[in-house]
């Protein structure tokens, strides 16, 4: 079992700004070995005087990290950028949103999520469709 607590632990050791943290990969398709790895993916807010500078950072955060021998890769996307993810059909961003295993950030998941429920679409069927042609 899949302990989230201490995930969010050390989340909150990075010293970032995290909207919302959930966990991908494996975990949450439920078929993780012991040696997988646990892949957290989430938002972020960036502080206002780093997005209007002439020098914006990345959108994307991206660390392997440690926990008690285990790798966690973290990957975090500028709430700007995770939301023109949702709305081009990204089924990537619909499964982190609609994580039963929230790390932390669930009550801001619970104003994403009905917003997210509109980017369900037809047209996220070619998103997946890609993955049945072997």
């Amino acid at each position: 079992m899949l302990e989230l607590e201490p995930l969010a632990k050390l989340v909150e050791s990075r010293g970032y700004r995290p909207l919302f943290v959930t966990v991908s990969g494996a975990h949450l398709y439920g078929f993780p070995s012991t040696d997988s790895d646990i892949d957290l993916r989430g938002s972020h807010l960036l502080p206002l005087e780093e997005v209007i500078s002439l020098h914006p950072p990345p959108g994307t955060l991206e660390e392997k990290l440690d926990q008690g021998g285990r790798e966690v890769e973290l990957v975090s996307h500028d709430l700007g950028k995770y939301l023109r993810l949702l709305v081009r059909n990204n089924g990537y961003v619909l499964e982190q949103i609609f994580s039963p295993l929230v790390v932390m950030g669930g009550e801001f998941l619970a104003r994403l999520r009905p917003v997210a429920k509109q980017c369900i679409t037809r047209h996220v069927y070619h998103h997946y469709r890609g993955f049945l042609r072997l």
